[in-house]
C-alpha cells in the first residue's frame, strides 16, 4: 500500500510505501542453518532416525537434545530419536516409521547420504512423504574432506525425491516446513538441502516460524499420513514385480510426480501469504523412469 504526501512549501509529491502486515512476522533471533532446522523438526515431527555425520551432526544432536529433555512436539507427542549402526540403517528406520503412519525426519551428509541410496528408492517407491535434512558436502575421493559441495546430493538425484536448496539459514528453516507440506500433499519424499558448514554452522539473523503457524501450515500427523501397516486395512507391499507388472508400476508412479509442482507452488504461496519470510521458488522438473 502506498501513501502520497504533498509538501506544503514546494508542492512536491512524495510516496511512502507502508510495510505489509503479516499474520506471522516470525520470531527475530540469531542462529545457524542447523538450529533453524531443529527448531522446525522438533516441533512438527514425531521421530528421527539418524546416524549424524559432519556437517549434519548438530542437527541430529539438537533433535536428540529435545528428546533427552522430554520436549514434546506441537501436538503433545513424545519425540523419538534412534541412532542405529549406519546411515543405511537410519534410512531404513525412517522408512518403517513412515510406513506405520509416523512423521519422521533424518539428518545426514556426504558419504552418509550416498550410503543410504538403496533405501531412498524404496521410500519414494512406497510414496512415503518423509523429509531428510542434508548438510551438503563434497564426497571423499583421494583424501578425506569436510568441505561444502553438492556431490552427495547429485549422487542421489535420480531416486525420485523432491529436492529444495536453501541459500541461507533463514531458508533452511523455512524450506524445512515447505518441504514437509509439499511432501505430504504429493506423497513424495523431499530432501531439504543446505551447504555444509557454510550454512549449517554460520550464525545469521533469522526469523523463526511461530509454533502456531507451524501447527497450522503443516497440520497434525494423524490427519495427513497413512498407516500402511494397519491390520484393519491390510494392503500388499514389497511384492516381486515380474515382466508383466514392472513397467506398469513405473508408469503408475508418474501420477504422483504430476502432483509435486502444484503442491510446491501451494506451499510457497501459503507461506508467503502468512509470513514475512518469502523464500524464492525455482522449480526444475526431472521425471524418474
Amino acid at each position: 500500500m502506498a501513501t502520497v504526501h504533498v509538501d506544503d512549501t514546494t508542492g512536491t509529491p512524495s510516496v511512502e510505501t507502508a510495510e505489509p502486515k503479516y499474520q506471522y512476522p516470525g520470531i527475530p533471533t540469531t542462529c545457524d542453518g542447523a538450529e533453524a532446522v531443529v527448531w522446525a523438526e522438533t516441533r512438527i515431527s514425531q521421530g528421527s532416525g539418524a546416524y549424524p555425520i559432519t556437517s549434519s551432526t548438530t542437527m541430529g544432536g539438537g533433535f536428540n537434545q529435545a528428546v533427552m529433555n522430554g520436549i514434546p512436539n506441537l501436538w503433545g507427542d513424545a519425540l523419538v530419536f534412534f541412532e542405529p549402526e549406519s546411515e543405511h540403517s537410519a534410512a531404513t528406520f525412517c522408512e518403517g516409521f513412515a510406513a506405520a503412519g509416523g512423521r519422521v525426519t533424518n539428518f545426514t551428509s556426504g558419504q552418509g547420504l550416498v550410503l543410504m541410496k538403496e533405501v531412498l528408492y524404496t521410500i519414494s517407491g512406497k510414496r512415503l512423504p518423509v523429509v531428510f535434512n542434508i548438510g551438503a558436502r563434497a564426497l571423499t575421493s583421494q583424501g578425506l574432506n569436510v568441505h561444502a559441495g553438492h556431490d552427495d546430493v547429485m549422487s542421489v538425484a535420480d531416486c525420485g525425491w523432491g529436492i529444495l536448496f536453501a541459500r541461507n539459514a533463514q531458508e533452511a528453516g523455512d524450506l524445512c516446513l515447505i518441504a514437509r507440506r509439499a511432501a505430504e500433499a504429493s506423497h513424495t519424499p523431499f530432501l531439504n538441502v543446505q551447504d555444509g558448514f557454510l550454512t549449517t554452522h554460520t550464525v545469521e539473523s533469522v526469523r523463526l516460524s511461530e509454533p502456531d503457524f507451524m501447527k497450522d501450515f503443516v497440520g497434525k500427523p494423524e490427519e495427513k499420513l497413512v498407516n500402511l501397516m494397519d491390520p484393519e486395512n491390510p494392503m500388499m507391499s514389497g511384492v516381486v514385480q515380474n515382466q508383466d507388472s514392472y513397467m506398469k508400476g513405473k508408469i503408475a508412479q508418474r501420477w504422483y510426480y504430476d502432483q509435486v509442482e502444484p503442491a510446491l507452488q501451494d506451499a510457497f504461496d501459503e507461506f508467503a501469504r502468512k509470513t514475512k519470510n518469502r523464500p524464492e521458488i525455482r522449480i526444475r522438473r526431472s521425471l524418474p523412469l
